[in-house]
């Protein structure tokens, strides 16, 4: 006994809709985005340097602490 029409309806719009989404995300992946705002003066082109990682633990545990046993 083979799937029913409906079933098979079902079936061939999801993947209508999945072929639709991944080419609005592959569209919008390739397509460059427009910058918001230019530039006007120095000030805003001055480099603001990268926030400090921060800083590495040595403990056994990483950054987690154990529980103190009472």
């Amino acid at each position: 006994m083979g799937p029913s029409e409906k079933a098979f309806n079902q079936v061939k719009n999801i993947l209508g809709k999945l072929d639709r989404s991944i080419d609005n995300l592959r569209q919008q992946r390739t397509t460059p985005t427009p910058a918001l705002v230019a530039p006007t003066n120095a000030e805003t082109l001055r480099i603001v340097p990268a926030p400090a990682p921060p800083p590495r633990s040595n403990s056994a545990f990483g950054r987690a602490t154990p529980i103190r046993q009472n």
